[in-house]
């Protein structure tokens, strides 16, 4: 099973802007001007959507912090879907986590799920579906609508960073084997995704070369 290393990088830019006080009393006093003209700082950036997916479960929708993880796919499970992308979501008030596969060719199309997985709840009672990380990635019949995917422009770092928004239905992930061997826990054995959408999701299409970067880095 290929283990997968998420690299996360956040950004913060803050604005300050300084103004004269006026005397809020009946003065005929003028502030002083000043001969050096106030520079205007950049509007700090909108927070990002707290619930970036949203999934319906049990007839109930459940909303979470989604991020995506891009490579290229070495498989090539698909010719011209030259992306594996892992989506990995978690919040709700029942611990819920979905880890969705699928393949991306940088544009708005249908593409295939290749690897899923999801839990949700605490110990003693949890429930696990699915495989580690989605699992060792396979083409299935379940499929990611891509509604929208911007190129952003340059990253800076050799790359492009992107923009995605999707959709999906109809997952049914099977339960793990080792969670229904406990003849203790009253364990599904399949749970059903019913649909579900994440929306303004970002990337970098260089990855991998960025990890190397920084791996080169740390070694110097």
């Amino acid at each position: 099973m290929k283990k997968l290393f998420i690299l996360s990088a956040t950004a913060l830019l803050f604005a300050c802007n300084s103004s004269d006080k006026k005397d809020s009393n009946n003065s005929n006093t003028e502030p002083a001007k000043s001969d050096q003209a106030t520079a205007k700082m950049p509007d700090a950036p909108a927070p990002s959507p707290l619930h970036t997916t949203l999934i319906t479960v049990d007839g109930k929708e459940v909303g979470l912090s989604g991020s995506l993880l891009v490579q290229k796919d070495k498989d090539k499970l698909q010719a011209g879907s030259d992306y594996l992308v892992m989506l990995t979501s978690s919040g709700g008030s029942n611990k819920e986590t979905l880890v969705l596969n699928f393949l991306l060719a940088l544009k708005t199309g249908t593409y295939p799920v290749v690897g899923m997985s999801f839990n949700r709840g605490a110990e003693p009672n949890s429930e696990l579906y699915g495989s580690l990380l989605g699992g060792k990635p396979k083409l299935t019949d379940y499929k990611v609508n891509i509604t929208e995917c911007k190129d952003l422009g340059s990253n800076n770092l050799g790359g492009h960073k992107w923009s995605i928004s999707g959709t999906f239905e109809g997952l049914v992930i099977p339960a793990m084997g080792i969670m229904l061997m406990d003849k203790t826990k009253n364990h599904p054995k399949e749970i059903k995704i019913e649909k579900g959408s994440f929306s303004n999701l970002t990337f970098d299409d260089n990855w991998e070369e960025m990890m190397n970067q920084a791996m080169d880095k740390m070694k110097k």
